[in-house]
């Protein structure tokens, strides 16, 4: 059976003020219609998940939880992950590692460079530096995700919000 790794950048955040934590930055306006955008193309698609592990950043929650929304996913399935907010490459690859063999579609939230990274290094494809709300969906021909590794993911779809608002 094969195994789904659906890879977001969080949605467009607002730039960091003085006083303010990273982790505490917000969506734009643009930010919140990114990532209804990207939902409501997850719901016409009829993705389901069985978990969403995301970021402890507001802006990656926010993210989650809109996404969870336009889907009509239920949003006590978003598991919120420490290790994902400033994750190396390296962190992420020994956290998907990690993922319950009972789970075969996850979506993970989290923020570039790392996701951008992590989508070419399971794929090898050119992907670039992910946009706000970019989206990878990673197909694994596996039995378990502890089999996933560097190049043995296919790219089924590579989407951003930009290319949905002519839909």
């Amino acid at each position: 059976m094969p195994r789904y790794l659906y890879l977001l950048r969080h949605a467009e955040s607002t730039e960091r003020v003085d006083s303010q934590h990273d982790k505490e930055r917000e969506l734009t306006q643009r930010g919140i219609r990114e990532a209804l955008l990207i939902g409501a193309y997850l719901h016409k698609e009829k993705t389901s998940f069985d978990t969403v592990l995301c970021s402890v950043a507001e802006r990656a929650k926010a993210t989650a939880e809109l996404i969870a929304d336009a889907m009509k996913f239920d949003p006590e399935k978003i598991v919120l992950e420490e290790a994902l907010y400033e994750a190396s490459t390296r962190t992420f690859f020994q956290f998907v590692s990690q993922i319950d063999d009972k789970n075969n579609a996850i979506l993970c939230i989290g923020h570039n460079p790392a996701i951008s990274y992590l989508a070419e290094s399971f794929t090898k494809a050119e992907i670039g530096d992910m946009p706000p709300a970019g989206l990878a969906i990673i197909r694994f021909n596996v039995p378990s995700w502890t089999e996933v590794s560097q190049g043995n993911g296919v790219l089924q779809n590579y989407i951003f919000p930009d290319m949905l608002v002519s839909e």
